[in-house]
């Protein structure tokens, strides 16, 4: 058994653990990364982009570390030229296809000059409590079982892993009522202008400027902007098919897959693609799209269920795969590409902390003085009566709301912050907050907090707030 003190440990290498640990290091505190896998990136990385950095009106809402990632990736050749793309589906107003290998090495780089001492290849297996105090966490590796020992550790598992062990309070939605898991993959070989040829002669099949704001304000119509503005699939980057079986399923077929309706209560066996089907588009290829099509539920945090749901997962993703073949124009000789390490898990545990951030808060475009990042995607739910079925609620008017700093703050536990969909919100309101843009801005603020705490020698929760914003607007974070 190893002891090591550091100043800040963060447990979880996503982009909000990674942008935590960057931050916290660049700000001169003694820093150590923990994660599980050999890479960084997390969902952000499986997905092969991040949004929204921009609301439904385009003004940008997130700069700082997450922006600096987007030009290091850039300067890898692993972005669109554009950087930024507009998201004519109106699900976010922008969204940003990255080279998932570039990232990798952007984010590596950053950690690198920062100097946070990576530790890979590891997991997290307790926390270390004092009275109501994290002082640090127990990691195991190949080289054994090894403390960690901090001043404040940020826990950006996703789970809450560590503020569970910690003691700290949490909530849980049972499985039916939290946003379903994917199973994410890549398919090649796909002529994207066919697609995008078809969906320009039937824009119904796509989901098109889904915000009000875009429809009733800027009077935006499907049928003119596919007309105007989408000559590619680079133009439509974030596609949703609006109904699979009512679109592209003959009814010749119908009996084959069960299917009783067009409505998703009737697809049969075909009910796991309800929620979403939805295709997006690497940054450098036509020909290679990700699929975030499968949806499975189940409790995130129950290791057999986690285990069965992989298994689901790839029964899901090869009839995925059978329907767009037989049925998506431009499909018809696609292949498997790659399918992705593991379930990307979008809900399962938050922190009860010291402020939630609720659905009134992302709907009115709320304002704090401890905001330390802006959010504007809409509350992405499950409906609560209709199984496997979406709901997207909109922030009012196209715009954007505070995130504060106080979402990061445990009600009662000291030494900790987390970083990431874990975060202190509602069941609603987490829907918008988890988004890949909004868990590096926080989790850059968590990580400057953390420093700051180092610093002064305080609890994350004395931390000057007014010092935070300061810090951070010198990052050129938007606060």
């Amino acid at each position: 058994m190893s002891a090591r003190d550091f100043d800040v440990v963060v447990v979880g290498g996503g982009t909000a653990g990674a942008m935590a640990a960057v931050a916290a290091a660049r700000c001169g505190a003694r820093t150590c990364l923990v994660e599980a896998a050999g890479h960084l990136g997390g969902t952000c990385l499986a997905l092969a982009n991040i949004t929204p950095f921009h609301n439904s009106r385009g003004e940008q809402i997130v700069r700082g570390l997450p922006q600096e990632l987007v030009d290091r990736i850039a300067a890898h050749g692993g972005t669109q030229e554009r950087g930024h793309l507009p998201n004519l589906a109106g699900i976010g107003g922008s969204f940003t296809p990255v080279d998932p290998e570039a990232m990798k090495l952007a984010l590596f780089e950053m950690a690198d000059e920062a100097r946070a001492e990576l530790w890979l290849h590891t997991m997290f297996v307790d926390a270390a409590v004092d009275g109501n105090r994290v002082t640090g966490v127990r990691v195991y590796n190949k080289s054994g079982f090894h403390d960690l020992r901090a001043g404040t550790v940020i826990d950006a598992t996703g789970d809450a892993d560590v503020a569970v062990r910690a003691g700290a309070d949490y909530v849980q939605d049972v499985p039916e009522a939290s946003l379903n898991a994917t199973l994410l993959f890549r398919v090649a070989g796909v002529d994207t202008d066919a697609f995008i040829a078809d969906a320009r002669q039937s824009p119904h099949k796509f989901v098109l400027l889904a915000d009000p704001y875009l429809r009733e304000q800027l009077g935006l119509t499907p049928e003119n902007v596919m007309r105007e503005r989408v000559r590619d699939i680079h133009d439509c980057p974030y596609i949703y098919l609006a109904n699979l079986v009512r679109d592209y399923v003959p009814r010749s077929d119908w009996r084959e897959w069960e299917i009783t309706a067009e409505d998703r209560s009737g697809w049969g066996k075909l009910k796991p693609f309800g929620s979403r089907f939805s295709i997006m588009p690497l940054p450098h290829r036509r020909d290679i799209v990700t699929l975030n099509a499968t949806s499975i539920t189940f409790d995130a945090t129950d290791g057999a269920q986690l285990s069965r749901a992989e298994v689901e997962g790839q029964r899901q993703l090869h009839v995925a795969l059978e329907l767009l073949r037989r049925y998506i124009p431009g499909f018809r000789d696609c292949f498997l590409h790659t399918v992705l390490p593991a379930v990307s898990v979008r809900a399962s545990r938050r922190l009860a902390g010291v402020y939630e951030l609720t659905r009134s808060d992302v709907e009115n475009r709320a304002r704090f003085p401890d905001a330390i990042a802006r959010g504007a995607y809409p509350m992405s739910v499950q409906s609560p009566t209709q199984p496997n079925v979406r709901q997207h609620l909109f922030v009012r008017d196209g715009g954007d709301y505070d995130i504060p700093y106080r979402c990061l703050l445990p009600a009662r536990t000291d030494g900790l912050l987390v970083a990431g969909r874990c975060l202190s919100a509602t069941r609603e309101a987490v829907g918008s907050a988890r988004m890949g843009a909004q868990c590096m801005a926080y989790g850059q603020a968590a990580g400057v907090a953390a420093a700051l705490a180092a610093e002064h020698g305080v609890a994350p929760r004395a931390v000057d707030i007014h010092r935070l914003r300061e810090t951070l607007r010198n990052q050129q974070a938007i606060v």
